[in-house]
């Protein structure tokens, strides 16, 4: 039993790791029957090193499967390796052409299978209620479960067309939360009648598409358990399996997050969430120990507290997955187009001003993620490379008015008057939720109040915040060829 119970604990697992190359420990790990395998920005340098990083792998075992987070937006993983980034579900669903959002999603995935990467995490079909959410934003397709149920179900019918796997995520949802469950354990207090008729309406129109993974979300759904949903039976096997009908594989959020280590042992949890229904438990650290992981979840069926079937089943699932995506016809990676069309759609439907070719930039974005990168420092560097007279200044979410006895420590306070005798494009990134953006829009517009230009770049609803006759147009997302196709527009 012990040989086909530690290959079964192996396969309920999905690791992350450190580096461009794949590690001896990490080879022996696959080879020892790992379930998947997740990269991320550390992992990328460029598309021959990610091809024959994936190739590496797969030699040790063909039936690996390789995962990757591509939702698209400001983030990329594959930014070095991928010159197409895919635009944000929040601008597709405000396009809300279905066959574009389709033809993203298959654009972007047939990019993933040329690379060797199986599994896109993707799309999030959270449904952003919430606009002071502050974690979800512009990974949404939108706020009502309509949207995001058709945009949901385009994008997996997009992915298989590619014939890699999709993933919705984040089950039951978390567009309604007003914590981000990498800091801390976000609450839902809704009722079953709304959870059922917004959170998983767009979950129940992607599982009948046929989506092949479903990602757990960290959330404590008050009305069906007291634990977080990763870790809940009642949510993960009696509602998602049961209730719901779903065959695939449920995968778990990555179980570093301080929603579920907080009170926990990532190796605890990772046996509680199998226990619960996972299939995989997702360790996506570069530093996770794949054999201290396979053996404690071994250890807990040997002591009783994990049953020997459960960890069978749910190996059992990710085998079925990984052998059906042997099976799928590949696509060849595809030329950017969907995103060029996005990016023409963005400009064609909104007035630019001609602002000339030399625009001072006030980018005022949110901080930079633990779980996550830009793959470009900010407005300003697009527009210097478009508009080489160009210049400006990102402002992350670490910087804030300070007191007034500190001047020359008051970075907005510096960025009027550097934009003097100039125009000014000033962006804002849900400003809505944002108290220091909005005093700082506040305080650019009174101090240059003409020859001024707002760009939205996170959700749409900023728009509210810009004063009537202030020139404005949104991208709902920080897509870099979408913010490309504006700078053009503005520097005319």
């Amino acid at each position: 039993m012990s040989d086909q119970l530690d290959r079964d604990a192996a396969g309920s697992l999905v690791v992350g790791f450190s580096g461009t190359t794949a590690t001896d420990e990490l080879r022996r790990g696959v080879a020892g029957g790992l379930g998947a395998v997740i990269l991320f920005t550390r992992n990328v340098a460029d598309a021959e090193q990610v091809a024959a990083l994936t190739a590496s792998l797969r030699a040790e075992r063909p039936d690996l499967i390789v995962a990757i987070d591509h939702e698209g937006g400001e983030f990329s993983h594959l930014a070095p390796a991928n010159p197409w980034p895919l635009a944000s579900p929040r601008l597709l669903g405000d396009l809300d052409d279905l066959d574009l959002t389709r033809a993203s999603a298959r654009d972007a995935a047939a990019t993933l299978a040329t690379l060797g990467i199986d599994l896109m995490l993707a799309p999030s079909v959270d449904v952003n209620s919430n606009p002071a959410n502050p974690i979800i934003s512009t990974r949404s397709f939108g706020r009502t479960a309509d949207v995001v149920s058709r945009h949901g179900v385009a994008f997996v019918e997009g992915v298989h067309e590619a014939g890699i796997a999709a993933c919705p995520k984040h089950f039951p949802g978390h567009g309604d939360v007003a914590v981000d469950s990498h800091s801390d354990l976000p609450r839902v207090d809704r009722s079953i009648e709304e959870v059922q008729a917004v959170e998983l309406a767009p979950f129940r129109a992607t599982i009948a598409a046929g989506a092949d993974v479903v990602m757990s979300a960290h959330i404590v759904f008050s009305a069906y358990d007291d634990q977080p949903a990763t870790l809940s039976h009642r949510v993960l096997t009696g509602l998602l399996r049961e209730e719901l009908g779903f065959s695939g594989v449920i995968t778990t959020d990555a179980l570093e997050m301080q929603a579920i280590t907080k009170n926990r042992s990532i190796e605890d949890a990772a046996v509680e969430s199998i226990a619960a229904g996972a299939d995989l438990a997702m360790i996506a650290v570069g530093t996770a120990d794949p054999h201290a992981l396979i053996d404690r979840v071994a250890d807990a069926v040997r002591g009783g507290t994990l049953k020997a079937e459960r960890v069978a089943d749910a190996a059992a699932r990710v085998r079925a997955l990984a052998a059906s995506l042997g099976q799928r016809t590949r696509q060849p990676g595809l030329d950017g187009a969907p995103i060029r069309e996005v990016a023409a759609r963005v400009v064609a439907n909104q007035s630019f001003p001609e602002l000339g070719p030399a625009p001072y930039v006030v980018d005022l974005t949110q901080g930079l993620h633990p779980a996550w990168n830009p793959y470009f420092s900010g407005l300003p560097e697009i527009f210097t490379r478009i508009a080489p007279g160009a210049d400006g200044v990102v402002l992350r979410g670490q910087h804030r008015e300070t007191n007034a006895t500190e001047p020359e420590n008051d970075a907005i306070a510096k960025a009027a008057p550097a934009a003097e005798g100039r125009p000014l494009v000033i962006a804002i990134q849900d400003a809505g939720r944002t108290p220091w953006m909005r005093e700082a829009l506040t305080h650019l517009l009174q101090k240059h109040p003409d020859d001024v230009f707002v760009l939205c770049t996170g959700i749409p609803e900023d728009q509210a915040l810009i004063p009537e006759g202030t020139p404005s147009a949104t991208t709902s997302g920080r897509n870099l060829v979408v913010l490309e196709a504006v700078a053009r527009e503005l520097t005319r």
